[in-house]
C-alpha cells in the first residue's frame, strides 16, 4: 500500500477507542464515587471525539478510493471535489442526506461534537455539599488535586442517563454498520 493511501485501520482504531471509552463510561457510572461526574463526562466526551474521528477517517478512506486530495475534511468538500472530476459517490450522497436530517444519528452525533467545541454553550457547575464540614473537606481535597478546575457541562451533556448511554451506543453501532456497508459496496465496485 502506498503512503498516499489512507489506512482503514485508522477508522477501525477510532471506532475501537470509542467503544473502549463507552465501556469505561458504563463502569464509571456504576462506581458512584466523588469524582464520578467528572470521569463520566470525560468518557462521554472521548466517545464523541473518537466517533467523530472515525467519521473523518472514513471520509479520508473515501478520498483515497476516489483518488481525491487527502486533505478534504467534510462530505461537502468531497462532493465538490468529485463534482469537479465529473464523479458522484453514493456514499457521500447518503452521508450528506444523514447530515442534513436533524433526526438522523449522524446529524445528532455531529451536533454533539460541535457542542463540545463551543465553549459559549458551557455552564460551569460547582458542587455544593449540604453541610459546612463537607464543604471544607471537599475544598481542601479539590485544591490539592484539581487546583481550581471546575466541571463544565454543555447542553448535550445533561443528563448522563440510560437514554444518553443508549444514544452513544446507537451512534457507534450506526457508524460502524454504515462504514462496513460502504466498504463492502466499494470493494464490489
Amino acid at each position: 500500500m502506498s503512503s498516499s493511501k489512507t489506512n482503514p485501520g485508522r477508522t477501525n482504531q477510532k471506532l475501537y477507542f470509542a467503544k473502549l471509552q463507552q465501556d469505561l463510561l458504563v463502569q464509571v457510572l456504576a462506581e458512584q464515587r466523588f469524582d464520578t461526574e467528572a470521569k463520566a463526562l470525560s468518557c462521554r466526551e472521548a466517545v464523541i471525539f473518537h466517533l467523530h474521528g472515525a467519521y473523518l477517517a472514513f471520509q479520508q478512506e473515501l478520498c483515497s478510493f476516489y483518488k481525491l486530495p487527502l486533505h478534504l475534511d467534510s462530505s461537502e468538500a468531497l462532493r465538490l471535489a468529485m463534482a469537479a472530476k465529473g464523479q458522484v459517490s453514493p456514499e457521500v450522497t447518503l452521508l450528506q442526506q444523514w447530515e442534513a436530517d436533524p433526526a438522523s444519528w449522524l446529524a445528532q452525533m455531529e451536533q454533539a461534537h460541535a457542542e463540545q467545541l463551543r465553549a459559549s454553550a458551557a455552564v460551569v457547575v460547582q458542587p455544593e455539599p449540604e453541610d459546612e464540614e463537607a464543604q471544607l473537606e471537599i475544598a481542601a481535597g479539590a485544591s490539592r488535586l484539581l487546583s481550581g478546575i471546575s466541571i463544565v457541562h454543555t447542553d448535550v451533556d445533561l443528563p448522563l442517563s440510560e437514554p444518553d448511554l443508549a444514544r452513544l451506543s446507537l451512534w457507534h453501532q450506526a457508524l460502524t454498520q454504515a462504514i462496513r456497508e460502504f466498504r463492502r459496496e466499494m470493494m464490489e465496485w
